[in-house]
């Protein structure tokens, strides 16, 4: 177990929508949960006066209305999602309470992680909730569509010690005191793994991952495999994300341009495992504080963009198994090889490229860049020449590296200093590796 300070500074409302696979240790069966369910029978219709106050009236007909989509509730959690004490420890489970700034209770979290619900869709469920602090909703089925939460401010500041250690399995955990920006009292929080406590408690749920001391104010959107579909959401880019997710889902058609947008904040972003194709686009290349970029198993294509020698902070690059071609660039290499010295991993496997620059070299040989199966000539574990053959015949519609010459954006101020010798870090010290895999 391992100790963090967690305080959210402003109203917030964090987004942890990820997929959390479920252990068998501390889950509790249907029969499990008749001690719990409320005194109140289904069909006890209560009333406006019945509520402390008109907010949580309004947060109990959101609910309600919610409760009559769910078309699978394995674990008869619905069940206790009667009456109108929705803040009692033995009622609504999933469901938490607070006080915001103006001191008037109510739902301020909602934590349906490991509860296997399946719902055709969250539209109308937490954008009616508005003083929604938290929500986590791993391993559930909520439908194919990314949320829309326009208008909700989910500013939130995560910060934990550096000797903090990354959870492990049923019995690891870390927890910390918090104050939230928008409950005003102090909370004690504690993120176990086990997915499916056994009662609401005060602020028990699923596991978030520690992650570094400057992940400040953070904006977290973390919805790995959960089966979302079409094309990649532009509007998800006209926020101030810092963790994007997105792994593991069947998002369709290219990266829009409109992800520069986010080259002030985002800190680390997951798009591997999905169907995006286009040109890889030079907007990329822009996300100057981005530690880790994964965009890896797609069906991305066209030559790596100039602007890629902008990212002076990224640690972790992985593009491999898309179509990409031409030339490994120099500039790129000289990332890890260079002053800067961050980038500890460069995959670029399962591609079609044919040559690098001459400061990749001494990245193969330190296991920085990976570059097998593709087809440049002399190197061993390289795609078969036919297969080159075919591909590199193929009309090419993106635009040549050469041709797409950008300035990049201006450092960070607050930049750390490039460290003397190359950091490996595990991938469970990233925020969003450390929900991919759970």
């Amino acid at each position: 177990m391992a100790n963090s300070n967690l305080k959210f500074l402003t109203q917030c409302l964090l987004l942890l929508f990820s997929f959390v696979a479920t252990t068998g240790a501390g889950h509790e069966s249907s029969t499990d949960l008749s001690h719990k369910t409320s005194q109140y029978s289904s069909s006890y219709n209560p009333q406006p006066r019945d509520f402390p106050n008109d907010r949580l009236y309004r947060a109990y007909v959101v609910i309600q209305r919610f409760k009559s989509t769910i078309t699978s509730d394995p674990k008869n959690i619905t069940t206790t999602w009667v009456g109108h004490d929705i803040c009692s420890n033995t009622a609504y489970l999933g469901f938490h309470c607070g006080t915001p700034r103006d001191k008037v209770l109510t739902v301020t979290a909602s934590i349906l992680n490991g509860y296997n619900l399946i719902a055709p869709r969250l539209q109308g469920f937490i954008d009616q909730l508005p003083d929604l602090a938290l929500f986590h909703a791993a391993s559930n089925d909520f439908g194919r569509d990314i949320p829309r939460l326009t208008g909700l401010d989910y500013l939130y500041d995560l910060r934990v010690d550096n000797n903090v250690e990354h959870p492990r399995l049923a019995d690891g955990a870390f927890q910390g005191n918090g104050h939230a920006g928008c409950v005003t009292a102090n909370i004690n929080f504690k993120f176990n793994i086990t997915t499916d406590p056994p009662k609401k408690g005060k602020w028990g749920w699923g596991m978030i991952p520690a992650v570094g001391a400057s992940a400040t104010n953070a904006r977290a959107l973390l919805l790995n495999h959960n089966s979302l579909s079409g094309p990649f959401p532009a509007s998800v880019c006209n926020s101030k994300l810092s963790y994007l997710a997105l792994a593991g889902n069947k998002l369709t058609g290219p990266i829009p341009p409109s992800i520069s947008n986010l080259q002030d904040s985002l800190l680390e972003v997951l798009l591997l495992n999905n169907q995006l194709s286009g040109c890889l686009p030079q907007e990329l290349g822009m996300l100057i504080k981005a530690a880790v970029i994964d965009a890896s198993m797609n069906q991305l294509t066209g030559p790596i963009p100039s602007s890629f020698s902008c990212l002076t902070s990224v640690e972790q690059l992985n593009l491999g198994g898309n179509r990409l071609y031409g030339e490994i660039p120099d500039a790129l290499c000289k990332l890890a090889a260079g002053p800067a010295r961050r980038l500890a991993n460069l995959t670029l496997s399962s591609n079609y490229f044919t040559s690098i620059g001459p400061a990749c070299w001494p990245l193969i040989k330190d296991g920085v860049l990976n570059v097998k199966n593709n087809c440049i000539p002399g190197f061993a574990n390289q795609r078969r020449p036919a297969e080159c053959a075919s591909f590199l015949s193929q009309p090419k519609t993106c635009r040549a590296a050469s041709a797409t010459h950008v300035a990049c954006p201006a450092a960070p101020v607050n930049a750390a200093a490039a460290p003397v010798d190359r950091v490996y870090k595990d991938y469970s010290s990233y925020v969003t590796y450390a929900t991919l895999h759970k």
